[in-house]
């Protein structure tokens, strides 16, 4: 279940979809992961359809014209071919590269530290299927909120487990699988994770310490994340689905 989220109605998402007022944004790709499910190889360099994972996320994001400084979260040792990848690839952007950390929400924090916006787009880099289109529907949800992320209802009967044990049965009706993007408040964002040391697991969570919620804007299922090998296939079938490649 997505904490601290309630929705936004298919009629006001398409409202906010007409409206022509632009929202300025910074954005954050988290680029620092260690892979670990993937296999030896960084995923977010592995190549999908010509490509490296990470420059979709790139691309997609220079294309909307309301970002302003992009800022993009590598590993030890990858600031400058993560660097040579953004001039590449979201090179008419402003594009700054920093160090992540051990965990998330370390990464996610460096990251809003080279951001000076108001709001700022929270994108894993490991999401490459993300659209200028999302983008945006995302940033103008959280005009004037907390914040907003994308997401997409749960299709499979959910059950929560404790020790090989079933202990729960949450209302289908009621879940959404959390994506990325996620734009929150920059300052908003800053003053919940020093409330505490402890990690989250996105950013409409570290939100809710302040009992702040966010809306949430239906990402669909193509905006996948890869996490395994077979993913790559999945995503490049996507792609030349949209005429992509």
């Amino acid at each position: 279940m997505v904490a601290g989220v309630f929705c936004v109605s298919p009629a006001d998402r398409q409202v906010r979809l007409g409206h022509t007022r632009s929202v300025k944004f910074d954005a954050v790709i988290v680029a620092a992961g260690a892979s670990t499910r993937f296999g030896a190889t960084d995923k977010l360099a592995a190549e999908l359809c010509g490509r490296p994972v990470l420059a979709w996320s790139l691309a997609a994001f220079e294309a909307v014209e309301e970002l302003g400084c992009l800022v993009v979260v590598t590993g030890p040792g990858r600031i400058e071919e993560t660097r040579a990848q953004a001039e590449v690839w979201a090179g008419k952007c402003c594009v700054r590269v920093v160090e992540g950390g051990a965990r998330r929400r370390d990464s996610v924090e460096a990251g809003l530290r080279g951001c000076g916006a108001r709001y700022v787009a929270i994108h894993d880099g490991a999401r490459p299927l993300v659209t200028p289109d999302l983008i945006r529907s995302v940033v103008e949800a959280a005009e004037g909120k907390p914040g907003a992320i994308a997401a997409t209802p749960v299709t499979d009967t959910i059950k929560e487990v404790v020790g090989g044990r079933i202990v729960g049965h949450p209302e289908r009706s009621r879940l959404w699988a959390a994506q990325t993007p996620q734009v929150v408040l920059r300052q908003a964002w800053l003053d919940a994770a020093a409330m505490s040391d402890n990690d989250e697991t996105d950013d409409a969570a570290m939100l809710s310490r302040l009992g702040l919620e966010c809306v949430v804007v239906d990402g669909g299922p193509e905006n996948l994340k890869i996490t395994r090998p077979l993913d790559l296939e999945v995503a490049a079938a996507i792609l030349r689905g949209r005429g992509a490649v």
